[in-house]
C-alpha cells in the first residue's frame, strides 16, 4: 500500500531550528519515503530566518497557492511556495509578512512569546487544507507536529472532507501546550462546541495542542516511556485525565537520527575522523574543544560536556551544584545553551569563578555543539523530564558516554552500566534527578575512565548502537496502515 504524507511542523533543519524538532522533521520524511510512502512533503512557516538561509544556499522557491488569513487588522494575504529537497521530498513553505516576517520563531527572545501566535500557526492549519491539491490528489496521513500543528488536525477534520484520509499528532513535548484565551479562540471562527473539557478548553483557557490530539485518529510520542508518563498527573501536564480517558491511541516510538550526518568517520564538522577501530581522531576532537580552556587539559581529567536548553526541565540546576565539586571529582565542563535568564546568569557567574574547570558559552552555534558531542568524554543529560532527547545519541554516535536521568527516551535509548556487568551498557543512569545522584554517577564514570581499556569498550559499544530512522520510520508507516485499513 502506497500513500501521500504530509508532515505539518513548525521548524525543519537547517532552515529554521530551535530544537531537535527540526532535526526529527528533516530526517523523518527522508527516512519514510524510502519505507513505501509514495510521496512524503513538509509544511512548515516561511519565517524571516528562514527565508534568508534558503536565499544563501540559493534554493529555489516557486509560488503554488494564495489565500487570505483574516487578522484584527483585516485579511491577510498568505501565499504556500515550494522548494524541492533531496530524497524525492517536497517542502512547501507559508508566507505572510504579517505573520512571519519578524525576528524569531515564536517570540522576539528564547523567553518570549509572540501575542499572536495562534493566529500565526491557525494560518498554518489553513494551507493545510491547500495541500491535496498541490500534492496532487488525497493527502492519505496528514501527520501534525507539537501544538504548532494543532489547529491543522483540528481543521483537517472539521473541513478536509475526503482530500484528507487520516490525521496523526506527534507530541515532542507536552509541556508547550499552546495556550490562547477564549476570546482569542472565538476569533478564530473556530466553532464553539468543541471548546469543552473533552477537546479544546483548558482551564478556561483553549489548548492548540488539546485541540490537535482530540481530533487526531492516532496520537504518538517520540519514545514509549514518555507515552506512558505523560498518562500520570507527574508527567501529564494538567492534561493527563484527558489523556487517559478522551484521547485517541497513544503509541510511543522513539526518535532516530540521521546517522550519516552524525558519522565520525566522515569528519563531517569535526577535527579529525575517527571510528570504532581507530579512535585516534576522537583525541584531536577533544583537543578543540578543550583549547577554549586557559591552560591544557591533562588527559587524566574527564572531559564533560552539555548541549541544551538552560531550563530547568534539563537540570542545569543539578548541574550548577556539582560544579565547586568537579576539581575533586577531576573533571571539567563545557556548556552551550540558552534560555531561562536566571540560569544563564548562573552559569556566568560559575564561569568566572571556576574558569580554570567550566566553559560556558551562552547561545547556540551548531559547529559549538558538533565539538560538544565529539570532543567531550561524557554528555550530561540529567533531564526531570525528557520526552525523548537527541544529544545522548549524537554523543554516543562520537563516542561520548552519557550521563542521563531515566525518564522517556532517556531511558529508552541509554543501557545502563551495572558494577560486574564489564562488557554491557552504553551510559550511566541516574533514578532521581538530584545534584548527588548526579555526582555519583560522574564519579562511577571518572573510575571507569581511568581505565582505558574498559572506558574504549563503552565507547565502542555507544558507537555501535543502531540510532538511525530505519526502525521508527518502518512503525510511523505500520501505524499509518492500520489507520488506513480501518
Amino acid at each position: 500500500m502506497s500513500f501521500r504524507v504530509l508532515h505539518v511542523v513548525s521548524e525543519l533543519a537547517p532552515w529554521s531550528q530551535t530544537g531537535g524538532l527540526a532535526d526529527v522533521a528533516a530526517a523523518l520524511p527522508l527516512a519514510q519515503s524510502a519505507t513505501g510512502a509514495s510521496a512524503v512533503a513538509t509544511l512548515s512557516p516561511l519565517y524571516r530566518e528562514t527565508a534568508l538561509a534558503l536565499q544563501r544556499a540559493n534554493v529555489a522557491l516557486s509560488e503554488v497557492a494564495t489565500f487570505k488569513m483574516p487578522l484584527a487588522t483585516g485579511l491577510a494575504a498568505c501565499r504556500i511556495l515550494r522548494s524541492d529537497a533531496t530524497g524525492g521530498i517536497r517542502n512547501y513553505w507559508l508566507t505572510c509578512d504579517a505573520l512571519f516576517d519578524r525576528v524569531g520563531l515564536y517570540g522576539p527572545t528564547n523567553g518570549t512569546a509572540f501575542d499572536d501566535n495562534h493566529v500565526r500557526f491557525a494560518a498554518l492549519g489553513q494551507a493545510a487544507l491547500h495541500m491535496p491539491a498541490l500534492m496532487g490528489g488525497t493527502i492519505d496521513v496528514l501527520h501534525g507536529h507539537d501544538w504548532q500543528a494543532g489547529l491543522a488536525l483540528m481543521l483537517a477534520k472539521l473541513h478536509g472532507g475526503p482530500a484528507i484520509r487520516t490525521t496523526v499528532l506527534t507530541i515532542h513535548n507536552l509541556a508547550f501546550r499552546g495556550l490562547c484565551t477564549r476570546a482569542q479562540y472565538d476569533a478564530l471562527g473556530l466553532p464553539a462546541a468543541a471548546f469543552n473539557f473533552h477537546q479544546c478548553e483548558f482551564w478556561g483557557q483553549a489548548s492548540l495542542l488539546k485541540a490537535g490530539i482530540a481530533f487526531a485518529d492516532a496520537v504518538t510520542t517520540v519514545s514509549p516511556s514518555y507515552a506512558e508518563e505523560i498518562l500520570t498527573p507527574q508527567f501529564g501536564e494538567g492534561l493527563d485525565g484527558f489523556l487517559r480517558f478522551d484521547a485517541p491511541r497513544i503509541v510511543g516510538i522513539v526518535n532516530g537520527i540521521d546517522e550519516a550526518a552524525w558519522d565520525p568517520r566522515n569528519g563531517i564538522g569535526i577535527a579529525a575522523a575517527f571510528s570504532t577501530s581507530d579512535l585516534v581522531g576522537k583525541a584531536a576532537c577533544r583537543q578543540r574543544l578543550t583549547a577554549q580552556f586557559a591552560a591544557p587539559v591533562p588527559a587524566t581529567d574527564m572531559v564533560l560536556g552539555i548541549v541544551a536548553r538552560m531550563a530547568e526541565q534539563k537540570g542545569f540546576d543539578l548541574i550548577a551544584d556539582m560544579v565547586p565539586q568537579l576539581a575533586a571529582l577531576g573533571a571539567r565542563l563545557v556548556v552551550l545553551g540558552a534560555g531561562e535568564l536566571a540560569i544563564e546568569k548562573r552559569f556566568r557567574y560559575l564561569r568566572d569563578v571556576f574558569s580554570h574547570h567550566v566553559a560556558v558559552t551562552i547561545g547556540f552555534s551548531p559547529q559549538a555543539a558538533r565539538d560538544i558531542y565529539a570532543g567531550s568524554d561524557a554528555f550530561l543529560m540529567p533531564s526531570r523530564f525528557e520526552p525523548c532527547g537527541l544529544g545522548q545519541m549524537y554523543a554516543m554516535r562520537y563516542g561520548t558516554v552519557p550521563i542521563v536521568h531515566a525518564v522517556g527516551g532517556l531511558r529508552d535509548t541509554v543501557e545502563p552500566v551495572r558494577a560486574g556487568h564489564d562488557h554491557a551498557g552504553t551510559g550511566y543512569v541516574i533514578h532521581e534527578a538530584t545534584a548527588d545522584a548526579l555526582r555519583h554517577a560522574v564519579a562511577a564514570a571518572k573510575v571507569r575512565f581511568s581505565d582505558k581499556a574498559a572506558w574504549t569498550d563503552l565507547m565502542v559499544r555507544g558507537m555501535q548502537r543502531d540510532s538511525s530512522w530505519r526502525g521508527p520510520a518502518a512503525e510511523y508507516v505500520t501505524l499509518y496502515r492500520s489507520l488506513l485499513r480501518r
